[in-house]
């Protein structure tokens, strides 16, 4: 029993002299006690930014590691926020985040993706943009370090961003966005969009906005309660029947409406005089509404939506139909409109293109 033993342990010999000669694996020692050593850079100090450099590298930031000590790694973020968001005890609340990942010392942006993270944070004009860039050591079991985060300084760099117009793909028209017609911005006021279109069919019409005639930029879906989602994977934008809509998007809070209307003529140059309006018949073919009717040169009229005083056009010194009432916007001082003669008339109103809107009043 002994000689069998003693064979057992010759053979286990050159096994326990290999475990016991075995080395240590290099030692990962932390100091928390660091700070960046330089500053973040910007590859640029001014950028303008539009379709023709949409899929170029636009801007690009670098910046120096953080050496926490051996073999220890450094996730980076990049952070960027508007000046008034950056001080206070909320300061930075509200940055938009960009994880450049482990040991990565640079963070770049295409044209088209800077424009639409603008378009998101309400920015549609030249801005002052601040960018800073966090370090984090993570835990190797997942746990929340206990190693403080670590921010750069900041470096601010001026943005101008475009925004030509937005487009309604949707069931009406197939989903094509390069066809749809483009939802125009309201004159002078940056980031608002108005406009009519006929969504026809039965039942539920679905649609969406998207800042360009194809699906590869900013889509807007649902984001419930009346806002816009800029989520690609958000649901659809959707009215409860087929008709005749006033759509509006404001892009500076991401909200939106959706008004069906039919139109009609008031006043006294008209036969209802202001206490009834005539009714005018939408043509789908040539995307226009029209009422036939005896006017009268001694009054004047309007044209307003739904019988109410909620939608109303007036026209200005120029001649031009401009909103006298309307809750996403409208013009003071405004005109009614009068005909030069009595007689009947042919009147034409032409909403299909969006902010270029126009009337005609044909004698016959």
């Amino acid at each position: 029993m002994r000689k069998l033993l003693n064979y057992i342990f010759l053979l286990l010999l050159p096994i326990l002299a290999a475990v016991s000669c075995k080395k240590d694996g290099p030692k990962l020692l932390l100091d928390s006690n660091v700070s960046f050593s330089a500053s973040l850079k910007a590859s640029a100090d001014n950028i303008g930014l539009s379709p023709a450099n949409d899929n170029d590298t636009v801007l690009t930031f670098t910046w120096p590691a953080v050496n926490y000590g051996t073999g220890i790694a450094v996730t980076y973020t990049l952070e960027l926020d508007t000046p008034n968001d950056t001080t206070g005890a909320t300061g930075w609340g509200k940055a938009q985040k960009f994880v450049a990942g482990h040991n990565v010392l640079s963070y770049s942006f295409a044209g088209k993706d800077l424009n639409a993270l603008l378009g998101a944070m309400g920015i549609f004009s030249t801005a002052p943009i601040v960018w800073r860039v966090l370090s984090d050591v993570s835990q190797y079991n997942g746990s929340v370090s206990t190693v403080p985060t670590l921010h750069s300084g900041a470096v601010s760099v001026n943005i101008t961003p475009y925004l030509l117009n937005l487009f309604v793909p949707g069931a009406y028209q197939g989903w094509k966005p390069e066809t749809s017609s483009p939802l125009n911005p309201v004159p002078g006021k940056a980031g608002l969009f108005e406009g009519y279109y006929n969504l026809a069919g039965t039942g539920d019409q679905h649609f969406k906005f998207t800042n360009a005639p194809d699906w590869n930029h900013t889509n807007y879906g649902d984001g419930g309660g009346g806002t816009l989602s800029t989520d690609g994977l958000a649901g659809d934008l959707v009215v409860p029947s087929g008709g005749y809509y006033e759509l509006t998007a404001n892009l500076n809070n991401l909200t939106w409406t959706a008004t069906k209307v039919t139109w009609g003529i008031i006043g006294d140059a008209t036969p209802g005089s202001w206490d009834t309006d005539t009714q005018m018949t939408y043509d789908a073919t040539n995307q226009v509404w029209t009422a036939t009717l005896v006017m009268k040169t001694a009054g004047s009229w309007k044209f307003r939506a739904n019988n109410a005083w909620n939608i109303d056009f007036g026209i200005d010194a120029g001649g031009n139909l401009q909103y006298a009432d309307n809750p996403f916007y409208k013009v003071a001082g405004l005109n009614n409109l009068t005909v030069p003669a009595d007689g009947t008339y042919v009147i034409t109103l032409d909403l299909h293109v969006s902010w270029k809107y126009t009337y005609t009043a044909v004698k016959q």
